[in-house]
């Protein structure tokens, strides 16, 4: 009975924190960035804002900042261990209106997006590659204490389906890249999610999966569940 209830109120909260996932950031939007500041991998802090940054198939590649003395640094993705970027409301709005689909955008409170404070683009290690390390942005900060998601470059989307130039459904990433505890990444997808998620990711949280396993388990409530194992299980 306990659990029940305890689940219960973790998914109250999801109505307002975690319901999507952070939209990514493009080039364009880190260089409207306020403010920045870089963590490099001999544990320097650089603070200042950005102003160009190359992102390639969800990986952000190099990047510039201009620092508090007006000196620009150049920095590539091997070099740092964080990206932290203040964005402007103007990305914020973009961001908002970036929700997949209008079925998902009813659900979501856009002033959670309009109000996000930073953008985290982190080193996480690759899939069926030997200490091949990338840099990504986090698309779950603030419970991501044990699991972390990124986009997977190689992810495909759901079709599409519109109306008078309106997105109704579809436009959701198939598969996301989650890195568990550190551990190197692994492609989590649509196809077969349950069984992988409950038989893996998750299996370490009774709470968890015996409140979830006789449910329907859904790709689109993926955040959801990251966020409820986050509560309820570290």
């Amino acid at each position: 009975m306990k659990s029940f209830f305890t689940i219960a109120f973790c998914l109250t909260l999801t109505i307002t924190q975690a319901q999507y996932f952070i939209p990514a950031m493009d080039n364009s939007e880190i260089g409207m960035s306020k403010e920045a500041y870089v963590v490099t991998n001999a544990g320097d802090t650089v603070r200042g804002r950005v102003l160009s940054a190359m992102i390639m198939s969800g990986q952000l590649r190099s990047f510039t900042i201009k620092d508090a003395d007006d000196n620009k640094q150049k920095f590539k993705s091997t070099d740092v261990k964080l990206l932290a970027v203040k964005p402007s409301k103007l990305s914020n709005i973009s961001s908002a209106m970036s929700v997949p689909n209008l079925s998902r955008a009813m659900e979501v409170d856009f002033s959670d997006i309009i109000d996000r404070e930073w953008v985290y683009f982190e080193q996480a290690l690759l899939p069926k590659k030997k200490d091949k390390y990338v840099m990504m942005q986090l698309l779950n900060p603030g419970y991501d204490s044990k699991i972390k998601v990124y986009l997977d470059p190689n992810a495909n989307q759901t079709m599409n389906v519109s109306a008078g130039g309106l997105n109704l459904a579809g436009g959701e990433d198939k598969s996301y890249l989650v890195v568990y505890d550190g551990n190197k990444s692994e492609v989590y997808k649509k196809s077969g999610y349950k069984k992988d998620a409950l038989e893996k990711l998750y299996k370490n949280c009774p709470v968890f999966t015996e409140n979830y396993e006789g449910e329907k388990f859904k790709w689109s409530n993926f955040a959801e569940h990251i966020y409820v194992y986050d509560q309820l299980c570290n």
